[in-house]
């Protein structure tokens, strides 16, 4: 299956066919935190977020997640980042499945942050 690219004003979503968006762009993130209108999860390992992490992330490892006790905020948006992008994408497939809506992984994760140039808090 490949993603079909549509522009929403100077930013990306990524999406499939007749589905959901699953990715959004660094450029996108950073306009969401900056309209604090985002709940940013980082689903690596503890030892992988102490070492960096976008500020204002909140950590729940993907290795110990559970849907019952998963942040949901009203009204807000909620960005999934990974290193790359493959736990993050498993993950939003996993939440979009068992009703979370709107979730998002971050695009490329934290290397393409990081390639953007937007800061990490270390």
């Amino acid at each position: 299956m490949q993603a079909i690219q549509t522009p929403t004003s100077a930013a990306e979503v990524h999406h499939f066919p007749d589905q959901a968006p699953l990715t959004i762009s660094a450029e996108t993130l950073q306009a969401w935190i900056v309209d604090s209108a985002v709940l940013l999860i980082d689903v690596r390992e503890p030892h992988e977020f102490e070492r960096e992490r976008i500020a204002g992330a909140f950590l729940v490892s993907m290795s110990r997640f559970d849907a019952a006790t998963f942040p949901r905020v009203p009204g807000m948006k909620t960005v999934l980042v990974s290193e790359q992008d493959a736990r993050s994408l498993a993950l939003v497939e996993r939440l979009t499945d068992e009703g979370f809506t709107p979730v998002f992984a971050l695009s490329g994760g934290l290397a393409a942050w990081r390639t953007a140039g937007y800061d990490l808090d270390e």
